[in-house]
């Protein structure tokens, strides 16, 4: 069973890169913060990075490319718990949707996600295209990843019938709530850890409970037999 893990996890995602990957990614980051992504030039990225226009462009394409890879790596660890989930029973999945929806928590309500955030809710009016690579490169895969744990639940029979990609809905609705929207307003803090683990818990609960297969439902001939 996956290991819930720690809600505020101190190393950066980008922590296991290697350094020049790194250095640029961290370079583009504080560039994306003051200029915002349409002002964000690669020429000031590379600069503060301390490497050349070639080896950024070598390494991530072009600015689109140094955006993706900073979104994805948070996105990748976010995803961590579902890939050593086996589901065998409702435990399982229990353990696999709280150890995941706890991770998930601490990097969404992390600072620099809800910058990253907001910048691309500023620039929504200007263009589109930041949007479009949070949620390629971001919302998209964990909703995937999500989304084949419940299948897997569901092949398991440990999940009823339904569609799995409602059921990841339900589990984001229920974890979230308008927490990123009053964070990115500023008008709540950020949760502590053990709002965060609550959170994933009720939402795991509600999850469960409402698509409970026949063998653990209420309702159910077994249960009332």
């Amino acid at each position: 069973m996956p290991k819930i893990a720690d809600p505020a996890p101190d190393p950066s995602p980008l922590a296991g890169l290697e350094p020049r990957r790194r250095c640029i990614l961290e370079a583009a980051y504080d560039v994306l913060m003051e200029r915002g992504y349409t002002g964000a030039s690669t020429l000031e990225i590379a600069t503060r990075a301390r490497v050349s226009k070639r080896e950024l462009y070598a390494e991530f394409g072009n600015k689109s490319g140094i955006l993706q890879a900073l979104i994805a790596a948070t996105a990748a660890r976010m995803q961590l718990p579902l890939a050593a989930a086996e589901i065998r029973d409702r435990a399982d999945l229990a353990d696999a949707l709280t150890a995941y929806g706890t991770m998930a928590l601490a990097e969404l309500t992390s600072p620099p996600v809800i910058a990253v955030n907001r910048l691309a809710v500023a620039e929504a009016g200007r263009s589109s295209e930041m949007g479009a690579i949070l949620e390629e490169n971001g919302r998209e895969p964990n909703r995937k990843a999500l989304i084949d744990l419940m299948a897997k639940a569901q092949a398991a029979g440990v999940l009823g019938p339904g569609e799995p990609d409602v059921m990841a809905g339900q589990f984001f609705s229920l974890l979230l709530g308008d927490l990123m929207l009053r964070l990115m307003l500023g008008v709540t803090p950020r949760p502590g850890p053990n709002e965060i683990k609550k959170r994933a818990q009720s939402a795991t609960e509600a999850v469960l409970s409402l698509h409970a297969a026949a063998a653990y439902s209420p309702f159910s001939k077994a249960s009332v037999s």
